[in-house]
């Protein structure tokens, strides 16, 4: 007869689509029995850390939550690429945050770039003070928006949630 401990980890409570945000009541704790090094699964105490995370794969009720089927980052709608810039103070609003909706632009008003609208899926103070952000962009305009990123010639403006007032 073989004693075997158990842990307690992370399991799917309701059938979840990839590219959805995990929310609390898609998650729900389980025990396993293992009888050597349990790996990849995600502990008990870490259920929190994975809701706003984005699911990368169907998720289905039951399954046990693995390292790797979750990611950080919202996923692109169609149609839309990610780019990434780092913006100094002054080329973007304070308290701009993940969900947040922008206008990109050219600082230089003589570029051929037209402002454009896009959803901001990712924000992080950078050491030196600047403001690295990772945004979504209609895939018509990714190239010429990256290039203005590459080039410090990128900046956003706030614009107000759909529905405020």
């Amino acid at each position: 007869m073989c004693i075997r401990d158990s842990v307690e980890v992370v399991q799917i409570a309701r059938p979840v689509s990839a590219g959805h945000q995990l929310v609390a009541n898609d998650l729900t704790i389980t025990g396993v029995a293992y009888d050597g090094a349990v790996q990849g699964l995600v502990p008990a105490a870490s259920l929190e850390r994975l809701v706003g995370r984005v699911a990368v794969i169907d998720l289905t009720p039951g399954a046990l939550v693995q390292v790797g089927m979750w990611s950080d980052q919202p996923a692109l709608n169609s149609g839309e690429d990610r780019v990434g810039a780092v913006l100094a103070a002054g080329r973007y609003p304070a308290g701009l945050a993940r969900g947040d909706v922008a206008i990109a632009a050219s600082i230089d008003g003589s570029t051929t770039v037209s402002p454009t609208e896009v959803r901001i899926i990712g924000v992080a103070e950078s050491v030196d003070g600047k403001l690295e952000v990772t945004i979504a962009v209609p895939a018509v305009q990714s190239i010429a928006i990256a290039q203005l990123a590459a080039t410090d010639q990128l900046l956003l403006v706030g614009r107000a949630a759909a529905g405020a007032s």
